[in-house]
């Protein structure tokens, strides 16, 4: 099996999303109605914080999966010159999306995936796509823990 073809697995499950912003999960909750209150009005307010900062985010987001998905196009057509290119435009992808100020909701998992789509990136660029692999699926895990963090906000009213 080539490299490429190696990222291009790992790769692939983050490059069937289109956003983020797109995912949801539900919370339960069993607490007492007054700390149910509490809790819903302090998920309002995170949530609020969250979309402001979704209006800013979202186009760096979208330039990660953008820049994921050109990853897994070329390895699957084993296009080398096209992976070492997209690890550069995802390393400065991730680069830039960690320039933003901290998200107030999945923020652990912000960091982390910016730091290893950055060093998965960096290592593709340098010509060594197999050690890479470790931080894209790193980073797909971290993005997938983002996405439901804040997809708790789906239908919440804010």
């Amino acid at each position: 099996m080539k490299r490429p073809i190696i990222i291009g697995v790992t790769a692939i499950a983050l490059a069937g999303c289109s956003s983020s912003f797109g995912h949801s999960t539900s919370a339960s909750t069993t607490a007492t109605p007054t700390a149910s209150a509490a809790a819903a009005s302090s998920m309002r307010q995170n949530c609020s914080d969250q979309a402001t900062w979704n209006a800013r985010g979202q186009s760096y987001v979208n330039a990660l999966y953008a820049a994921t998905g050109a990853l897994a196009a070329d390895a699957r057509a084993n296009n080398a010159a096209g992976v070492t290119k997209a690890g550069r435009k995802l390393a400065s992808d991730a680069l830039a999306a960690a320039t933003l100020p901290l998200p107030p909701m999945g923020t652990q998992s912000w960091k982390t995936l910016t730091a290893d789509y950055a060093s998965a990136g960096n290592a593709i660029a340098g010509g060594a796509a197999s050690g890479a692999v470790p931080q894209l699926e790193e980073g797909n895990t971290a993005i997938s823990a983002f996405s439901a963090a804040i997809g708790k906000c789906a239908g919440l009213n804010s």
